[in-house]
């Protein structure tokens, strides 16, 4: 599709390119019949290499592609209204464009949030004192021992690439595909996650999901412009806390961060409760013999209402693998148990970590 509409894109430069060349009289141009002048000519030229910049500025996935874009039709569009008769059609091609250069600039004003949420994350910071591992349940012990986790050099960030399968809702029967990042972090102690789903062909749907200080919020967008939903408030920081809380086992250096505490329930599974300023959730840790993390359990808001209520939220280890060292659950799933059925509704891939250590 992106390599369709760079085509029509260039092929719409060209084609004002003849409007230079009959103004100029270095061809015969039988398609345009009405004069052009000199001046217009030069204006023809300037449209052309418009759409052929905007054509390559897209294709090297530049962010001012949609204003060149945006610039070329304009001007496109005044020229074709001195010659209507000849050239109305290509206002058709024009509103394509222009379609195509608007989502574009949303998208690059997205791109520029998203990178400066997320840099506050990237950036190493101090973090506190780490428990011991012998003040922890024996779970945790086991677990870290199985997890290759090395205490003289704790991870302080993990930048995660993942794919994902989703679905929107309950009812919705075929799984959605969908690339993501995200950035796990002690200091600020949070995370944030970006996510982009093809919703239709050429159209896509941009998340993202950030927890920092206590706060979450929740934002998707069609085409990076138009909002669905645009989340925030207390049950919104709880589950997001939660959350930040189960996918601990992907940076086993949280497990002895200061603000958890953990209550041992067997040998096999333990009780984690994470405070942050006025924010706190718990969630339930179960662990196989081996001392592998094998499900989360927590009891979350589902949806962000006033009467909403919490469900049991589940995530489900699928498989394992070693990422720098460190074995972690690799394929996972997320489930909600609501009163109407079991809800699945992602199944994540860990593609690639990239750690940061103390």
């Amino acid at each position: 599709m992106k390599t369709a509409l760079l085509f029509f894109a260039c092929l719409h430069g060209l084609i004002h390119l003849m409007g230079f060349l009959k103004a100029f009289k270095l061809a015969e141009i039988q398609q345009l019949t009405q004069p052009i002048s000199t001046t217009q000519g030069v204006f023809w030229l300037i449209g052309a290499l418009l759409f052929l910049a905007f054509a390559l500025a897209a294709f090297l996935e530049k962010p001012l592609a949609g204003y060149l874009g945006l610039a070329a039709v304009v001007l496109s569009q005044v020229l074709i209204f001195t010659v209507w008769q000849d050239a109305k059609f290509g206002s058709i091609a024009n509103l394509i464009l222009l379609f195509v250069a608007i989502q574009m600039i949303y998208q690059a004003n997205w791109e520029k949030k998203i990178t400066s949420e997320k840099a506050v994350f990237k950036e190493s910071g101090s973090i506190p004192d780490l428990r011991k591992t012998e003040e922890l349940p024996l779970a945790i012990q086991k677990w870290l021992k199985a997890s290759g986790y090395r205490m003289e050099s704790p991870m302080i960030s993990a930048e995660i690439h993942q794919t994902a399968q989703m679905k929107m809702k309950p009812a919705q029967k075929d799984w959605k595909e969908a690339q993501a990042f995200q950035v796990s972090s002690l200091d600020p102690l949070g995370f944030h996650w970006q996510v982009e789903m093809d919703m239709i062909p050429g159209i896509k749907i941009f998340g993202r999901d950030q927890f920092k200080d206590g706060n979450g919020e929740m934002l998707i967008r069609i085409g990076a412009a138009i909002p669905i939903v645009d989340e925030s408030g207390d049950k919104i920081n709880e589950g997001s806390l939660q959350r930040f809380l189960g996918e601990l086992v992907w940076m086993p250096s949280l497990a002895l961060h200061p603000s958890i505490s953990w209550k041992e329930i067997d040998q096999n599974t333990a009780e984690a409760t994470l405070k942050i300023n006025q924010t706190s959730g718990s969630g339930t840790f179960h662990f196989n013999e081996g001392g592998d993390f094998v499900r989360f359990e927590a009891l979350r808001f589902y949806e962000n209402k006033e009467d909403s209520k919490r469900f049991p939220w589940i995530l489900k280890v699928e498989e394992y693998r070693d990422f720098e060292g460190i074995r972690i659950p690799s394929r996972m799933n997320a489930t909600w148990k609501l009163p109407e059925g079991d809800w699945t509704w992602l199944r994540l891939q860990i593609d690639s970590i990239r750690y940061t250590y103390n």
